[in-house]
C-alpha cells in the first residue's frame, strides 16, 4: 500500500517558517556567547525574546542592551529584519540572487506571505520591496548616526543607530540603549530630541502602512512609468492612518498636557512632538518616550484602542488592521445592497470582505479576553497584574506592538507562555483565518439550498 506524503498548503508553510526561525533564534539567544556575563539564559526567556523578535513585538523579560553581549544584539535584530520582511520573502530574495526561478508553489507562499490577492506579478514586487525595505533603513540608518555616534561613540553608536532603524521600520519597538539603573527606559533619554523622534516615526509609519502602499506611492513619482491613481486601498490606508495619527495626538495633548508624570514639564513644541509619537507608537512599534505607567487612565483606553486596531495589510504591523476597522465602521452606517455588499463612492465592497473583517476582530476579541482573563488568575498573588495593567499587556502581545506598563518582566512561566502564543498568533493569525474565509460555504453555489433561519438580532 502506498501512502501519499502530507503536504502542508501554503498559509501553513508561512507559518511553520515562522515557528523555524522562532525555535533557531530561542536556541542562539540561551548560548553562552549570547550573554554579557557568559552564563546560559533561560530557555523559556530566551524562547520569549526570540518570538517577540520575529513576530516584531518588542515585549521583553530582560533588558536587551544590559543582559545581550554584542553577539546576542546582532542575532535580535536579525530575527526582528527576518520578522518584518518574512522568511518566505528572504528566502525567495535569496534564490533570485543566486539566478533560481521561482515555481509556482514558491510564488504562492509568497502571495499569502505577502498578504496579496493574486501571484501574478508577485516576482517584481518581492524585488521592489527588497529595494525599499533597504533604502528606507538606510536612511533611517543616516538620519540617527549623527545623535548615536554623539551619545554613545562611533562604534558603538553606528551600530545603536543600525539597530534602531531596522527596528523602527519593522514596528518591533526593541532597542540596545538601556544601562544599569535605567533599565527599559527605550527612548525616554530622547524625549526632548526631535532630531532622533522624528526619524523614528518617519520609520514607523512607513514600515506601519505597508509595501503595496508604499510601491504605489512611489510610482506616482516615477516619470518612466504611467502614472496611475491610488488604488482605492491605498487611499483608505492613508486616509485611516491619518486620521488615526492626529486624532491621537489631539486626545494624548488632552489628557497629558498637564500631567508631570509624562509630559507636563515639557515645553510647547517637545509636548506636541512627544503627543505625535504616542500617537504612532502603539500602531504597532512599541517605542516610548516616557513611563507608560505614568499615563492617564484615558490615555491607557486610547492607547488599548490604538494597538488594537494597528497598523494596515501588508506591512509590518500588527493589529487587526485599520481597513478591518474601516469595512467594520462603513458598514455599521452604510446601507447594502440585496447581496450583503456595500456601495461606496462607486466601489463596491463584497460581502466576502465583511465577513472577513467580521471573523478577524471577533477572534481577536476572543483571544484577548480569554488570555486576559486566565492570566488575571495566574496571577492572582502577583501586585503588579491589575486588570487593566493585564489587558494592557495583552493588546500589546497580540497587536505586536511591545508596549508595556512595567508588567511583563513579572510574570510567571506560564503567563509568558501565554504572551508567546499571543505573539506568534498576532504576527501570523491573520493569515490562517484568510485561508479558512476562502474555503467556500455548502451553498456558496447554489447547489444546496437551506431553510431561512429567521433569527432577530438587535
Amino acid at each position: 500500500m502506498k501512502y501519499k506524503k502530507a503536504r502542508l498548503n501554503a498559509p501553513l508553510k508561512v507559518v511553520v517558517s515562522f515557528l523555524c526561525v522562532i525555535l533557531v533564534g530561542s536556541f542562539l539567544l540561551c548560548l553562552p556567547i549570547s550573554s554579557k556575563d557568559g552564563s546560559w539564559f533561560s530557555y523559556i526567556n530566551s524562547l520569549f525574546t526570540s518570538t517577540s523578535a520575529v513576530c516584531v513585538t518588542g515585549l521583553v523579560v530582560v533588558d536587551t542592551a544590559i543582559h545581550f553581549s554584542l553577539v546576542g544584539q546582532i542575532i535580535i535584530m536579525f530575527l526582528i529584519q527576518i520578522g518584518g520582511i518574512g522568511f518566505i520573502s528572504l528566502s525567495a530574495l535569496f534564490l533570485l540572487a543566486a539566478g533560481k526561478q521561482l515555481g509556482y508553489k514558491n510564488r504562492v507562499m509568497l502571495q499569502e506571505s505577502l498578504n496579496q490577492d493574486t501571484s501574478q506579478g508577485i516576482v517584481v514586487l518581492i524585488k521592489r520591496i527588497a529595494k525599499i525595505v533597504f533604502i528606507i533603513e538606510g536612511i533611517g540608518f543616516v538620519c540617527l548616526l549623527p545623535s548615536m555616534i554623539v551619545s554613545y561613540g562611533f562604534l558603538s553608536g553606528t551600530f545603536k543607530a543600525l539597530f534602531l532603524s531596522i527596528s523602527a521600520f519593522c514596528n518591533s519597538g526593541f532597542d540596545v540603549l538601556g544601562t544599569v539603573g535605567l533599565e527599559f527606559n527605550n527612548l525616554q533619554g530622547f524625549a526632548r530630541a526631535t532630531y532622533v523622534l522624528l526619524p523614528i516615526m518617519f520609520l514607523v509609519v512607513l514600515g506601519g502602512i505597508g509595501y503595496t502602499v508604499i510601491v504605489e506611492i512611489l510610482n506616482k513619482f516615477n516619470k518612466e512609468k504611467n502614472k496611475k491613481k491610488l488604488s482605492f486601498n491605498a487611499k483608505i490606508v492613508l486616509m485611516v492612518t491619518g486620521i488615526l495619527i492626529f486624532g491621537g495626538t489631539v486626545l494624548f495633548a488632552i489628557f497629558e498636557w498637564n500631567n508631570p508624570e509624562t509630559i507636563g514639564n515639557m515645553g510647547f513644541f517637545d509636548k506636541i512632538i512627544n503627543c505625535l509619537f504616542q500617537s504612532i507608537t502603539p500602531r504597532t512599534a512599541g517605542f516610548t518616550t516616557f513611563n507608560q505607567a505614568s499615563l492617564t487612565s484615558s490615555s491607557r483606553v486610547i492607547t488599548d484602542i490604538l494597538m488594537f486596531i494597528g497598523g494596515s495589510p501588508g506591512s509590518t504591523a500588527g493589529g487587526v488592521k485599520t481597513t478591518t476597522i474601516f469595512v467594520l465602521f462603513v458598514a455599521a452606517f452604510r446601507a447594502t445592497s440585496e447581496k450583503g455588499d456595500i456601495i461606496l463612492h462607486r466601489k463596491k465592497i463584497k460581502n466576502q470582505i465583511l465577513l472577513k473583517a467580521l471573523r478577524i476582530v471577533f477572534l481577536a476579541i476572543i483571544l484577548a479576553v480569554f488570555a486576559t482573563i486566565t492570566i488575571c488568575l495566574v496571577e492572582k498573588y502577583n501586585p503588579v497584574a491589575s486588570s487593566s495593567t493585564v489587558i494592557f499587556e495583552v493588546l500589546s502581545a497580540i497587536s505586536t506592538v511591545g508596549l508595556s506598563l512595567g508588567l511583563t518582566p513579572t510574570l510567571s512561566v506560564a503567563s509568558r507562555v501565554i504572551l508567546i502564543f499571543l505573539m506568534f498568533i498576532g504576527r501570523v493569525g491573520t493569515i490562517t483565518i484568510a485561508f479558512a474565509v476562502k474555503k467556500k460555504s455548502p451553498d456558496a453555489d447554489g447547489e444546496i439550498q437551506f431553510e431561512d433561519s429567521k433569527i432577530t438580532v438587535g
